[in-house]
């Protein structure tokens, strides 16, 4: 699999981006690039992955992404455009000419046993945040807050709150009005009782 199309796999399966038809049309013009993506429901993108072999003229590259961009200006787009540089070395004249219209993430050709992890991390700003799993996200929140309240076991204010934290928020700000209120009337009491 070259770095291309593992590019277009990784966006496509992970992003959930759409493949569009070649050449890429944008009003009456047609544009040829080795891929083009268009992101999906949560973003705007317009992924372009131009992959550089040997004979691959550096002018012409640019020629192409800048007159893309223009084309989309012209059309009044709002789409992001990034390109993405594949398999050869892109000259850093070219990357500082395209990323002046456009986001640059020159790729290369990874290669062993982590390329896709490697290229996968170039394309971390195209995909979406990956949440973690519920298991790793587990903390043991009562019995950390119990190790710093130990001077305070068995109060039963401490004991409440904590009970009442497991139904949350709401539960917790009830058992709290709850205690003051309870003290607040038993001061009171004792204030009737002295008079």
């Amino acid at each position: 699999m070259t770095t291309s199309e593992s590019v277009v796999e990784i966006l496509v399966q992970e992003g959930g981006y759409r493949e569009l038809p070649r050449p890429l049309k944008v009003g009456s013009l047609s544009f040829e690039f080795t891929s083009a993506l268009v992101a999906g429901e949560r973003a705007n993108d317009l992924v372009i992955v131009i992959e550089l072999k040997g004979d691959t003229d550096d002018d012409g590259v640019i020629r192409k992404v800048l007159a893309l961009t223009r084309a989309l200006d012209v059309m009044h787009s709002k789409r992001p455009v990034t390109a993405v540089l594949t398999s050869g070395q892109a000259s850093a004249d070219t990357i500082q000419s395209i990323g002046r219209v456009c986001r640059v993430l020159p790729v290369g050709a990874p290669t062993g046993p982590k390329a896709t992890d490697a290229v996968r991390d170039w394309l971390s700003v195209l995909l979406p945040l990956a949440r973690p799993q519920a298991a790793d996200t587990l903390l043991d929140w009562e019995g950390d807050l119990r190790r710093v309240l130990a001077a305070k076991a068995g109060d039963p204010l401490v004991e409440n709150l904590l009970d009442a934290a497991i139904h949350g928020k709401v539960a917790v700000e009830g058992a709290l009005a709850g205690s003051i209120s309870a003290s607040v009337k038993a001061a009171l009491a004792e204030d009737e009782e002295d008079d």
